[in-house]
């Protein structure tokens, strides 16, 4: 084998074990990303359903308001 095929071969060893020690390290992390994905999801989860209660509120007082204004005669004003 000559001298210019080690080298790369070498260097293909030196790239091969820099990938093992980046995937080690995300292997590492994955319980503790998957626990802040967890708790991302759950506030998202509230923010909707704050949102959607949010949502309803509105559309209740806009009812009320209709029903008011249909109660006080105000459509034969018109």
């Amino acid at each position: 084998m000559d001298i210019e095929t080690r080298a790369e071969i070498e260097k293909l060893h030196g790239r091969i074990n820099e990938v093992k020690d980046r995937v080690t390290i995300l292997e590492t992390n994955m319980p503790h990303i998957n626990a802040a994905l967890a708790r991302i999801q759950g506030g998202v989860d509230k923010l909707n359903g704050h949102i959607s209660k949010g949502v309803w509120a509105i559309f209740l007082l806009f009812l009320a308001v209709v029903v008011k204004f249909t109660v006080d005669g105000g459509w034969t004003k018109l």
